[in-house]
């Protein structure tokens, strides 16, 4: 009986898996994610939805996530915030973050524009 119920529970943790890969937008769209990439694209995903609820989605570079605070990537829980980034340009200079969905965002307005680009020409 304990090995139907394990089997139960491996089974019920799967289905679940299943349906939260279903939710989460990937490139290419039929790709396989692993358990663990899943659970980090559904925390990096819910991050950056609450960023486009904060900045919205027509902030012009098509990555709301750099448009303002980055409320949501920095408040992940277990996690602190980023240390502020220097006013100016220098060699300590902090990376910027890259919203793995924000870069989606922006090659799909790229290639928009260029479409629109090549019809007019």
């Amino acid at each position: 009986t304990a090995n139907a119920r394990e089997r139960d529970r491996t089974n019920s943790v799967n289905t679940a898996f299943t349906a939260l890969r279903t939710l989460i937008p990937t490139e290419p769209a039929d790709r396989k994610l692993s358990k663990i990439e899943t659970l980090r694209l559904a925390s990096s995903y819910i991050s950056h939805l609450g960023n486009v609820l904060l900045v919205g989605e027509a902030c012009g570079d098509g990555q709301p996530c750099h448009s303002g605070p980055a409320f949501f990537h920095a408040a992940r829980a277990g996690s602190p915030p980023p240390p502020p980034a220097p006013a100016r340009d220098g060699e300590n200079a902090q990376p910027k973050q890259i919203c793995t969905f924000c870069l989606s965002n922006q090659r799909k307005l790229s290639k928009d524009r260029d479409r629109k680009t090549a019809i007019r020409s």
